[in-house]
């Protein structure tokens, strides 16, 4: 903090490593090599659309200044002597230590310490007594004063200023050279481009300005001047298009703007990161490892979106790469980014996640460059796995049974719009890419995210589906997402691990579709009416009792596979039935005759069990299906579009709608439902061969899978 003490360790370079992010796998300070023609992928030419590729944020920072300058006090030094006044400026400039994955010791000094200390007319002062040998006049001093410490409301971007040189020097005990560095031209953005080997700068227009210096002061000028230039995270701001005619008329912050994101490339393994540590476990995923930090309030200048703003710690999703190439990794980067910012440019919905920022790393792997990537959004307070298992939240949630009802009701309507708006995605104009079939490819518990803070102003909610007491929940983690032509969007093979959720066929055959993820819904809200009715303790005993072996195992599955003949007889036939767990139908009875039930329950049960977990054949088309109470088999599952009216529907309903009723039910496993079954012409034992063969790369015509499926419906 200014005028604060700093420890002597903070500042001596023996107490450092020589390269701060030497655990990534490079040595020294070589700059990171960015995309090269391999990548270019479509998506990243796509990409462009909605976002621009920067490294550092420099420029964006000295634009958030200019904006924000009448609030920057900076510091009175007029008490201190000219004597003292180099030592009081070092002290002030007290950097803050950054945590940047907890691997290594780096530290950052905010841009807001930074202007605070060296402002125009503490520069003018320092340089006046640092004058002997230049001997310049008052009105050069002056304009010197400006040009290296420009006043803030000037800045428009780095404006070429020196503040940040001016600072290194007075660290390193160098000040008298801010004279020579000035007429260098190595300003604050040339610095760091300044490339050292051994103890001499490599570049030519520079060497001379480090003669005499001592092998220590060169070391620490290296570290110091990536300190004093943390990364600053911005969104572009750019005029709307849609109102560029106006906003001509228009001055200042009036402009009608909208945010482009940013895709940083960090420009050094030295670059550091402004993150902050908070209490929080680090999670391990398949294909991602999520940390989280505090992102320091004065290095960003983004759109965020819970109550606690630039407070709210951010989540850092950093992509997996050991079984990865460089390409790989970087198109399953590029790909997962293009679907979260073309989603976020055209459906705005509070039920998909929002990227704040994207940053690229440089690390090496056996003996060559690659990249880390990384996603930044903000940190959700839990995913809805763990709100379903918190018995912590459940019995402090301070709502009554009816808001927490109407709430899930909401919640239900909302992710099934959203997951509609993703299949039939609205293409805007302006919008190159004609693949209009969107697929999400991994609903699970474990990837939609439960924000009890969002701010129900931060974007539209027209259907009020934010609640300001229980949050919202999010569909997350777009790693597996793709578009798609209509002629391909029911035949994708996807390789993810749906465990629980996964439907029969994709389960088989990892084909995947927008079918299957209705399946996926109906999974959810099953999980959904069992947690709503019974809290933590009802949800992990129906988990246990789908407890089913299937084709990868012991699942807790809401489908099974049974080896026999179509009529039900167990054998040898070298037949498999798959129909609905037994467990979910008994469970949607039990919900629907329980003693908290109601129309809404019984509704969602329904819906779920008859409309949503239907068997259907993987060569079939999505049928239009008409939704009924009548006890009849549905031809196929509703379409993403028919389950959101429906929902709808059933959100806007009065409060008596969502309260404790009781009324007769038929039993979900009842034969009068005449539930569809698929019959297939192989063991659970050959599919499980075939399904493997399929995960290896083979095609199912190749991996075995000659006999189409049949739909058998019970008489």
């Amino acid at each position: 903090m200014p005028g604060g003490s700093v420890s002597p360790t903070i500042r001596s370079f023996d107490n450092r490593e020589k390269s701060p992010n030497r655990y990534l796998g490079i040595q020294g300070n070589k700059d990171h090599i960015t995309y090269t023609d391999n990548y270019a992928t479509p998506q990243a030419r796509l990409l462009s659309q909605f976002s621009v590729r920067v490294d550092g944020g420099l420029d964006l920072e000295g634009q958030h200044i200019a904006r924000v300058a009448l609030d920057i006090e900076p510091i009175d030094y007029s008490a201190c002597s000219d004597e003292d006044l180099v030592d009081k400026i070092q002290e002030d400039l007290e950097p803050v230590l950054s945590s940047y994955f907890h691997k290594s010791k780096q530290y950052f000094l905010p841009w807001t310490v930074l202007h605070k200390v060296l402002s125009t007319p503490t520069v003018l002062r320092l340089l006046r007594n640092l004058n002997d040998k230049a001997k310049l006049t008052e009105a050069e001093l002056d304009a010197l004063a400006k040009r290296i410490a420009p006043p803030l409301h000037t800045l428009g971007g780095m404006s070429g200023q020196f503040r940040r040189t001016f600072a290194a020097l007075i660290l390193v005990e160098r000040e008298s050279m801010i004279f020579a560095f000035v007429h260098a031209e190595l300003n604050d953005v040339s610095l760091l481009g300044v490339e050292f080997e051994g103890l001499k700068p490599k570049s030519k227009n520079f060497g001379s300005l480090f003669n005499g210096w001592r092998s220590k002061d060169i070391k620490r000028f290296e570290s110091v001047r990536w300190e004093l230039s943390p990364t600053f995270l911005a969104a572009k701001r750019e005029i709307d298009p849609s109102q560029e005619a106006e906003a001509g008329s228009r001055e200042g912050n009036n402009q009608p703007v909208y945010f482009k994101r940013i895709l940083y490339e960090l420009r050094s393994t030295e670059e550091v990161l402004p993150f902050q540590q908070v209490d929080r476990k680090d999670i391990s995923g398949g294909f991602a490892d999520v940390r989280f930090f505090k992102l320091h309030e004065d290095q960003q200048d983004l759109p965020r979106f819970t109550r606690d703003g630039s407070h709210n710690p951010i989540a850092v999703k950093t992509l997996k790469n050991e079984s990865k190439g460089t390409a790989d990794q970087c198109m399953a980067y590029v790909n997962e980014v293009y679907v979260m910012e073309r989603l976020a440019s055209t459906i705005p919905s509070p039920h998909i996640a929002k990227l704040l920022a994207t940053i690229e790393v440089p690390k090496s792997v056996s003996g060559r460059e690659r990249s880390d990537y990384h996603l930044v959004l903000e940190a959700a307070d839990r995913n809805v796995e763990s709100l379903w298992t918190s018995r912590g939240w459940w019995a402090q949630r301070g709502v009554s049974d009816l808001h927490l009802a109407k709430w899930v009701s909401r919640q239900c309507y909302g992710l099934t719009h959203a997951l509609w708006q993703f299949h039939e995605f609205p293409k805007k104009d302006k919008d190159m890419n004609e693949k209009t079939r969107g697929l999400h490819c991994d609903i699970k518990p474990d990837n939609l995210l439960h924000y009890q803070n969002w701010d129900p102003s931060a974007g539209p909610d027209p259907k009020g589906t934010v609640d300001e007491k229980l949050g919202v929940i999010q569909l997350s983690d777009f790693g597996l997402s793709s578009f798609h032509s209509t002629r391909s969007v029911d035949n994708h093979l996807v390789a993810g691990d749906f465990l629980n959720y996964a439907a029969p066929e994709t389960d088989f055959l990892l084909t995947h579709s927008p079918a299957a993820e209705v399946w996926h819904l109906g999974c959810l809200f099953m999980d959904f009416a069992t947690w709503l009715l019974e809290g933590p303790d009802g949800y992990e005993k129906f988990v246990d009792e789908r407890l089913t072996t299937g084709l990868r195992g012991e699942r807790c599955r809401f489908a099974t596979f049974t080896t026999g003949g179509s009529d039900g007889r167990k054998g040898n036939s070298p037949r498999t039935i798959v129909e609905v767990n037994q467990a979910v139908l008994r469970q949607a009875t039990y919900l629907s005759e329980h003693e908290k039930s109601s129309d809404f329950v019984r509704e969602l049960c329904h819906i779920a069990v008859n409309y949503m977990l239907v068997m259907r054949d993987t060569n079939q088309k999505q049928k239009c299906v008409e939704y009924s109470q009548e006890h009849l088999a549905a031809a196929d599952r509703l379409t993403s579009r028919a389950a959101a009216s429906i929902l709808e529907r059933m959100a806007a309903r009065g409060d008596e709608y969502f309260m404790p009723s009781k009324v007769d039910v038929l039993p979900f496993d009842h034969p009068r439902w005449k539930r569809p079954t698929l019959e297939l012409q192989y063991t659970v034992h050959q599919l499980q061969q075939i399904s493997k063969r399929v995960r290896s790369g083979f095609k199912p015509s190749e991996a075995g899978l000659t006999k189409p499926g049949k739909i058998v419906t019970e008489k």
